[in-house]
């Protein structure tokens, strides 16, 4: 039965089910289209001097994401005037203008002290006013309010999600950040905290030497294992990173497919980092410089040191140069009205500059070394250096590289500028399955090595409290690992886990957080009834770091041997099954014997789960209270550019308007639709908004600029009107006629080929579409007369629109008449005799069957589409 039915009979004999199928089905399809459109996921390296955008986004390959100027990387700068902020390579140029609130190389920042190398550096180089926090970090002061660097940062995180979402329409939640692999736990958190302001997700924290790693794997076959430095020189910092590359051994089963798999690794073996040794220092080296021969050339009565506009804008050209001589062996340096509108300008070399730069020479490859040392490799186990970042194409740096470890070594297969960002990206790729990318597995170091002290248990020989120390995270340990304390006692505990920066073995270690463990006692206790074998358990403390890089404490939990409950009955069992067993030997009966029961242990194991009082210190998340109040201020913030942007667009709206109105005003066109007077009080409406624009534009509300557009819009709308109505208005009213007589040749037709008792049912049909022919002919006559009797900068009587209304209607009645001869034709089909009986009679007399549908005659010239429209009816 169901087999003949339709689908929609098949569905309501399975009683609703299949409609109830089918919604679950399509709300199931709705959700996996929206994950989709939400699952795209943002690489950002955001570093001193740039920042670089990518984004996987189901569908379509990882990409770079471009800013408003069509570039790749975007400047890590902010301009805050008051609530006003300005963004990138705007910001640059405004900077000599305003460089006190002009925010450069704010990363460096991040979680650091007042009184740390970083912000005393800081202090030395910008003119921004710094300030000590409650909390001994860093803050600026700006316009009567204090800004923080998780703040400043969080603002340029807007800014790239705002990129995002204008390139490639996509409004993005999820991200992976890169940091400098030395970042310590506050200045990840700090990254952390500002990625939250900035209402991102962050789903990965990936060392930037790691994410290169990653980066260089994608394009990479390795047919055996290698290991590779990768020495990156960014603006701030220099980072060396030693990874390997290799098969994991066993294949590796994936639910989608049955075929073996060996995925890549990449491990991270160590790093090492000179946190000052970057493109930066060399820019404020060449500024120095710059400074000199200004005051060589007799600027030397000049403070020129005090200007901090002035220094800006040397500083900006300093980076220009430098740039340049980076291909070409001198440049000249040019800044008009330096100071006191003394114009400076000055040849520079390249030799000048590898002069004055010299001391930087030994630390270019410290870090190389130290990290090839803390991974126990030497140079002769390494295959490449592969060169990252822009201050690796400065000449003298790969000059000294190749010096200290020979030109074969050194290897530039990578972009210099986006290898950081790509291997992000594809991090997040690998953490949804919504993607599907090259199976490569990251082991990332951890920038800290732990360790857990805690009281033993038994006493020491002195009858002291005996300290035990255990290594729980060793240097460079991997990210997500997870390691287990244990420790057999029957009291309760504390464990205290100190934390030191990886590679630095004379560094102190500081605390990182505190576990008391309670409930052993009691769950000796309790278990004691069950047959525990002992009261003193094995406790384990299972600690690991997220992908974030941050420490956790899992849980504690204790493991007791207790008696299997089922093990006496499983010895009886056995004893019958032996006698069993003994008496089907003694006999000659064929009988079947049993199966030996199932073993069954003596003891099991049985886990308690203990009181676990976790405090961590150091690195402390924002607290709910100031990240509300960050968040306020950045909404008004984002408030305020909304209005601007908004108050910039109606201004150049209004602007716009008064030119293309100014334009059109002599056109004949619009000469022929307006009168002399119209066209005066149009130009006088148009000077006073050029005017009103001049004085008002930097001060005025949107509102108000709207009101200006409103009131040129109120004369414009009439001229435009008439404009378009005198041109369209022959070429409709031809249309129309054009259309008339059509549907009257096909009236009459009808009137000719078929008697009124043949027309019948579509008598009144037809008679109605007469009629409105002769009244449409009739109202166009009249309306023609009464319009060619007005100027044209009058306002039409006849509009184009009137004349479609009445052009649509005849439509609607020729194909109202069309279907009702449709119908009766098919009634007549109905009742006539079968083909197959009266075939013959058919041949012989076609002239008995019903009339056929007459055809419309139409005239070879007409063309107008509306003709077309009536064939199709």
């Amino acid at each position: 039965m169901l087999g003949g039915l339709t689908r929609q009979g098949r569905l309501k004999a399975r009683g609703g089910s299949g409609w109830r199928t089918l919604a679950l089905g399509l709300l199931g399809v709705y959700m996996c289209l929206a994950a989709c459109a939400n699952a795209a996921v943002m690489g950002l390296d955001y570093g001193t001097d740039w920042f670089t955008i990518a984004l996987a986004n189901p569908g379509r390959p990882l990409d770079l994401v471009l800013n408003r100027d069509a570039n790749r990387q975007t400047a890590s700068v902010v301009t805050v005037n008051g609530l006003e902020r300005t963004f990138g390579s705007n910001a640059i140029a405004i900077a000599p203008r305003m460089p006190e609130v002009t925010f450069m190389a704010v990363r460096n920042l991040l979680g650091v002290t007042y009184d740390s190398e970083a912000a005393t550096l800081f202090r030395k180089q910008f003119p921004n006013k710094m300030v000590r926090t409650a909390e001994d970090t860093v803050a600026f002061e700006v316009a009567n309010a204090t800004l923080t660097v998780p703040e400043i940062v969080a603002m340029q995180l807007q800014h790239a999600k705002q990129l995002v979402a204008e390139s490639e329409g996509v409004e993005v939640r999820d991200a992976v950040l890169t940091v400098p692999s030395f970042f310590d736990r506050a200045q990840r958190q700090a990254m952390l905290d500002a990625a939250e302001l900035a209402g991102l997700r962050t789903a990965a924290l990936v060392n930037d030497g790691s994410a290169v790693a990653l980066s260089y794997a994608m394009n990479c076959a390795f047919e055996a294992p290698e290991r590779h430095v990768f020495y990156d020189m960014g603006a701030s910092k220099t980072v060396a990173t030693v990874s390997g590359f290799y098969a994991r051994k066993g294949a590796v089963k994936t639910k989608a497919k049955a075929k073996a798999k060996k995925p890549l690794v990449i491990s991270t073996h160590a790093f090492a980092a000179d946190s000052t040794l970057g493109g930066q220092e060399v820019d404020f080296i060449m500024r120095d410089l710059l400074a000199a021969k200004f005051a060589a050339s007799g600027g030397d009565a000049v403070d020129l040191a005090g200007s901090a506009r002035a220094m800006t804008r040397l500083l900006r050209e300093a980076k220009r140069v430098k740039t340049i001589l980076s291909v070409n062996a001198e440049a000249t340096a040019s800044v008009e009205g330096l100071i006191n509108g003394i114009d400076f300008r000055t040849p520079i070399t390249r030799v000048e500059l590898e002069r004055a730069t010299a001391h930087l020479l030994p630390r270019i490859r410290a870090p190389i070394d130290i990290a090839l040392a803390e991974a126990n490799l030497t140079i002769a186990d390494i295959d490449s250096i592969v060169l990252v970042g822009g201050g690796s194409r400065v000449p003298f740096v790969q000059r000294a590289l190749s010096d200290a470890f020979g030109a074969d070594k050194l290897s530039r297969t990578v972009n210099a500028e986006e290898a950081c960002v790509m291997g992000a990206v594809f991090k997040g790729a690998t953490l949804s399955s919504l993607f599907r990318v090259r199976d490569m597995r990251l082991r990332d170091a951890l920038p800290y090595a732990v360790r857990a002290t805690y009281a033993a248990e038994s006493t020491s020989l002195l009858g002291g409290t005996r300290q035990e120390m255990v290594l729980v995270l060793p240097d460079f340990g991997a990210v997500g690992a997870r390691r287990t304390i244990r420790n057999v006692r029957s009291s309760d505990f504390a464990v205290e886990f100190e934390a030191r920066p990886s590679g630095s073995t004379d560094a102190s270690w500081t605390s990182l957080a505190s576990a008391k463990i309670g409930g052993v006692g009691g769950a000796a206790a309790k278990l004691k009834t069950k047959g525990a074998a002992s009261t003193k358990p094995e406790v384990r403390v299972v600690v690991h770091t997220n992908e974030l890089g941050a420490f956790e404490i899992v849980k504690a939990e204790a493991l007791f041997n207790v008696t299997n409950p089922a093990y006496a009955a499983y010895a009886e069992d056995v004893a019958a099954w032996e006698a069993e067993s003994a008496a089907a030997e003694s006999t000659s009966d064929d009988a079947v014997l049993r199966a030996r029961p199932t073993v069954q242990p003596e003891t099991v194991t049985e886990i308690v789960t203990l009181e676990l009082d976790v405090e961590y210190r150091g690195a402390e998340p924002m607290s709910n209270s100031a990240m509300q109040q960050a968040r306020d201020l950045l909404q008004r913030m984002d408030d305020s550019d909304a209005a601007r942007i908004a108050r910039h667009g109606a201004a150049n709206q209004l602007e716009s308007l008064v030119y293309h109105l100014r334009d059109i005003a002599e056109d004949d066109d619009v000469v022929a639709v307006t009168t002399p007077a119209q066209r005066d009080a149009l130009d006088a409406a148009l000077t006073a908004a050029s005017e009103w624009l001049e004085d008002n534009a930097e001060h005025a509300q949107t509102a108000a600029i709207e009101a200006q557009i409103a009131t040129l819009r109120t004369l414009e709308a009439p001229i435009t009107f008439r404009k378009a109505q005198h041109a369209a208005r022959p070429d409709r009213i031809d249309t129309l006629r054009t259309t008339i007589a059509q549907a009257e040749n096909f009236t009459a037709l009808i009137r000719a080929q078929y008697s009124s008792a043949e027309i019948d049912s579509a008598a009144e049909v037809l008679e109605a579409l007469e009629d409105s022919l002769d009244s449409t002919l009739s109202w166009l006559d009249a309306m023609v007369i009464k319009q060619d009797a007005l100027a044209p900068s009058d306002d039409p009587v006849l509009t184009v629109e009137d004349i479609d209304a009445k052009a649509q209607a005849i439509e609607r009645g020729l194909a109202k008449l069309i279907a009702e001869n449709i119908k009766k034709a098919q009634e007549s089909a109905a009742a006539e005799p079968s083909v197959d009986e009266h075939a013959d009679s058919v041949k012989d007399d076609e002239s008995a069957s019903s009339p056929a549908e007459p055809e419309p005659s139409y005239t070879e010239s007409d063309s107008d589409p509306r003709d077309a429209g009536h064939d199709e009816l």
